[in-house]
């Protein structure tokens, strides 16, 4: 894999952030190393079952663009693979990349690096009130996701659920539990899960607890009012305070604000909406790169050394 000038972009991380930035680099006629720690690419978006606004299969972006990076010769991609070292000498980063077993390392002499490592989510069981760890059906958005798949294909592992409640915000703008910041994509992501749960059973019900919603996207105020007027997903404005198992199902406490009323309903599946946080591999790859990352561990645009960053960037 060499292409005419020789120079060769790292990509660390093989989610969509990190295909769609080999392939542009691919594609501009340079050589790149994608590296990924899991079997296969895709990341967070390989785990969801549709999309918003518009409904749509991730895995058929995907797939898309999975086929794209095969035909691109000036990409080498390295699943199952991490970065274990790496050393900066004028201007060219010497990079080890451990493969898998049998393999060995991979030595790999990079112009420029990217870093898509992507990000986990926040440990909910620090909300000890709403049963996470403790209760099988109180779980976060991504394991939901791989129950809407389920639902999705018509595999039911159990009778379709009568009432589901989605929590927004957990960890996310909760100074004395979590984080101070807004997650910026929780909003969406449930008003999309609320209204699959709509789609699949009309006759199920479908509540979102929240304390305000955030919808700055393209469409994505149009979207979020179809969920709650066309799909008849109801929004309860207030922070629930507690889960209770009973008989089988899941009760809910909470306060509605607008109403000024105390509310109780019974569902069988609570899906928490838990706040974004960095991977803990982001601040070692930060430092071995000279990248910088925020109070929080995300990582900022900005580099330690952006003169010199910014000569080798083509």
């Amino acid at each position: 894999m060499m292409s005419e000038n020789g120079h060769l972009a790292l990509i660390v991380g093989g989610g969509l952030a990190g295909m769609e930035a080999a392939l542009k680099i691919g594609q501009a006629g340079y050589n790149v190393a994608l590296i990924e720690r899991q079997p296969r690419l895709g990341g967070v978006v390989g785990q969801l079952y549709s999309s918003f606004p518009h409904w749509n299969n991730p895995q058929d972006l995907l797939n898309y663009k999975q086929q794209q990076i095969e035909k691109c010769s000036n990409i080498q991609v390295f699943t199952n693979s991490t970065v274990k070292n790496a050393t900066e000498s004028n201007g060219l980063y010497m990079v080890e990349i451990d493969t898998p077993a049998g393999s060995g390392l991979q030595h790999v002499k990079a112009d420029a690096v990217v870093l898509a490592t992507g990000f986990d989510l926040f440990d909910s069981r620090v909300y000890g009130e709403y049963g996470y760890g403790i209760y099988p059906n109180v779980m976060n958005s991504l394991e939901f996701e791989s129950i809407l798949k389920q639902w999705g294909s018509g595999q039911y592992l159990q009778a379709p659920p009568q009432a589901v409640a989605f929590f927004k915000c957990v960890g996310s703008r909760d100074r004395s539990k979590g984080l101070p910041y807004c997650s910026k994509i929780c909003c969406m992501y449930t008003a999309k899960q609320a209204g699959l749960v709509k789609d699949m059973f009309p006759d199920s019900k479908a509540y979102v607890f929240y304390m305000d919603y955030r919808a700055a996207g393209k469409d994505y105020e149009e979207f979020t009012r179809s969920v709650i007027e066309t799909k008849h997903v109801r929004y309860v404005r207030g922070r629930p305070s507690k889960v209770l198992p009973e008989n089988g199902r899941l009760v809910v406490r909470a306060e509605d604000t607008l109403m000024g009323v105390p509310i109780e309903v019974e569902v069988d599946l609570v899906v928490l909406a838990a706040a974004i946080v960095p991977k803990p591999e982001t601040k070692q790859l930060a430092q071995m790169f000279g990248a910088k990352t925020d109070e929080y561990g995300f990582l900022e645009s900005e580099l330690h050394n952006p003169g010199k960053a910014a000569a080798k960037v083509f």
